[in-house]
């Protein structure tokens, strides 16, 4: 079984890198949704920076353990982030109440949609591209 070596410096050094781009991209299209029509629910920067940081945090940290100490981690990443990108997709089109209570409009998923396929991209490419 040969791994690829990695620390979990560099690991978190890509998920870093990777949070910090997606939240600018995901703000940027945040402004970008408002001026097309979307409607954006009070609070939505400060959730999309964190939803857009702490996440990749915590992916690094899997991905860092997938390259540790599967075979073929890189593929098992790729396929690990794909996966739950197209999972997250469900609550953008069949939205919940958002957190004060109130239901989305029609123009939700126009606003979160890229935003989850933004950190989906990022985290399969910006990870381990600057992890290593």
């Amino acid at each position: 079984m040969e791994t690829q070596k990695i620390t979990i410096r560099q690991a978190l050094k890509g998920g870093a890198i990777a949070g910090l781009i997606a939240a600018g991209l995901n703000n940027i299209w945040t402004l970008i949704a408002g001026a097309l029509g979307a409607t954006i629910p009070a609070g939505f920067f400060f959730a999309v920076t964190t939803s857009s940081i702490f996440p990749l945090l915590i992916g690094s940290i899997i991905f860092f353990l997938m390259i540790k100490f599967l075979p073929k981690g890189n593929l098992f990443w790729l396929v690990l982030t794909i996966g739950f990108t197209l999972i997250s997709f469900y609550p953008v089109f069949n939205p919940p109440a958002l957190p004060d209570g109130t239901m989305p409009d029609s123009t939700f998923p126009l606003l979160a949609g890229p935003l989850h396929a933004i950190s989906g991209v990022l985290a399969a490419w910006v990870i381990p591209k600057w992890a290593n």
